[in-house]
């Protein structure tokens, strides 16, 4: 059964130059329990896909199908998408709170497992984290809801390289836990190929090449497609296994 089904988005934007079509007649399906990447180059759409799925932003047409109200987003920047102000324990209470939950504490003892953050975090502020403990928390934010579908965009971007793996194997662990579907927005085809089922290649708006990731990375028949992995991927990519996104830095 499908989580999310869109048919036929499109989405403009105006500026100096005249019309930005940001999403020109996407359609796509996502399974539900599946990790759906999206990748392609900065200012394809990608993120503007997500927001419409999420109903943060509305499309200008086209059709958007999402089966759950229980939503959740996981942004790129750790440092500037938790509130310097709260401590975590406030922070992590905060959705339960909204919806009127019973058994807070509870329920934030065990998020703090899930994310493998010690009890003493809860009366710290964001500053005393790392880049990616931060992005740990704000998993944790995000799962403690108990959402079926979440959009993570860029969730691992801004950090080190070496953190990146560690949050990576995190979200994958939780994601079969609680049986998350989830768009996966990203730039870097080596984090796309680690942790996602299937993918959907975009460019100027469009999507120009979609199957599982298998079939995508060995078997591409778009041009553009074929180029991101040509620069992405030195090898002849050869082995069809998912391959660790911190591969070409440990050679």
């Amino acid at each position: 059964m499908n989580m999310v089904r869109c048919e036929n988005l499109k989405k403009y934007f105006s500026n100096a130059a005249g019309a930005v079509k940001a999403l020109d007649g996407v359609s796509l399906e996502i399974e539900r329990g599946e990790i759906f990447g999206l990748v392609g180059e900065s200012g394809c759409g990608k993120t503007t896909l997500g927001k419409i799925i999420l109903g943060i932003t509305e499309q200008d047409s086209g059709q958007v199908a999402l089966n759950t109200e229980r939503v959740q987003v996981v942004f790129q920047d750790p440092y500037n998408s938790l509130d310097p102000k709260m401590k975590i324990s406030d922070i992590l209470a905060e959705g339960l709170i909204i919806r009127r939950a019973d058994g807070i504490e509870r329920q934030i003892g065990e998020v703090l497992d899930l994310i493998k953050l010690p009890k003493n975090s809860l009366d710290k502020y964001p500053h005393q984290f790392s880049g990616g403990e931060r992005q740990r928390i704000a998993i944790g934010r995000a799962v403690i809801t108990k959402p079926e579908f979440m959009v993570c965009d860029e969730p691992v971007s801004s950090l080190d390289v070496t953190i990146q793996l560690q949050i990576l194997n995190l979200f994958k662990d939780i994601q079969k836990r609680l049986n998350i579907t989830c768009l996966f927005i990203s730039h870097d085809l080596k984090v796309i190929r680690f942790i996602c089922d299937k993918v959907a290649v975009m460019l100027h708006g469009k999507i120009v090449e979609a199957g599982s990731v298998h079939e995508i990375y060995t078997s591409s028949n778009h041009p553009y497609t074929k180029a991101l992995l040509k620069a992405a991927f030195c090898d002849n990519m050869k082995n069809d296994g998912r391959e660790d996104p911190q591969t070409k830095h440990k050679k």
